[in-house]
């Protein structure tokens, strides 16, 4: 959080917000995971003494192989159905520069999963297996937590396009579809993975293309 502020020690403000907001997400997500059946493998092993590295080994090449497609299919959903769809008359913002992309891969990539994975799925989780049996109790809470994913863009949206309604669906529909991998992750592989993997599609995305997605 402290990286992606455009002048951290004039936000700091906004930095011990972010930072009760993070600490509230991730003492919910260590309480509510292991209730869902969702976990941090790799943390947790580390944590206990036991070896590590072979476990981050065994999913990086998943995590960033699916985080890769998912930024490809963002990028080709937007240059094919949905940028073609927008106003023609709105002006261009300058590109960013290169750093401030991979900065935003690193905040995406932590803190974003601790919010809407490690919290939010695990939550929707806990409650879905309460009542639903199965995979289904999982898919509802990968799919709660991307819609809600692609609704916290929306602000950042907003700074560099009027919110009509199909620049609301955009940034939904564009980000949903990255949160459903990640959730997916989650789920079968663990909190890191859906890290490595949000931070490998915001290389792309914020680095590679600009402009583009989650």
């Amino acid at each position: 959080m402290f990286a992606v502020l455009p002048h951290p020690l004039a936000n700091l403000g906004q930095l011990a917000s972010s930072g009760v907001l993070i600490t509230i997400a991730a003492a919910a997500g260590i309480w509510l995971a292991p209730r869902a059946g969702l976990g941090t493998p790799i943390i947790d092993a580390a944590l206990s003494g036991q070896p590590f590295a072979g476990r981050l080994r065994a999913i990086a090449g998943l995590a960033i192989g699916l985080g890769i497609l998912a930024a490809l299919a963002v990028v080709a959903l937007d240059v094919a159905v949905l940028a073609p769809l927008l106003p023609r008359a709105t002006p261009a913002t300058p590109a960013p520069p290169l750093w401030t992309g991979a900065l935003a891969a690193l905040y995406g990539g932590l803190t974003e999963e601790i919010l809407l994975r490690y919290c939010v799925m695990s939550l929707f989780a806990w409650l879905l297996t309460k009542i639903v049996r199965g995979p289904a109790a999982y898919w509802g809470a990968i799919a709660g937590a991307a819609l809600l994913f692609g609704v916290g863009h929306l602000p950042a949206t907003a700074t560099v396009l009027p919110l009509t309604p199909l620049v609301v669906t955009r940034a939904i529909v564009l980000n949903g579809l990255a949160g459903v991998a990640f959730g997916w992750l989650y789920w079968r592989r663990g909190l890191e993975a859906a890290m490595v993997s949000h931070g490998s599609a915001n290389l792309i995305l914020h680095v590679a293309v600009r402009g583009i997605g989650a």
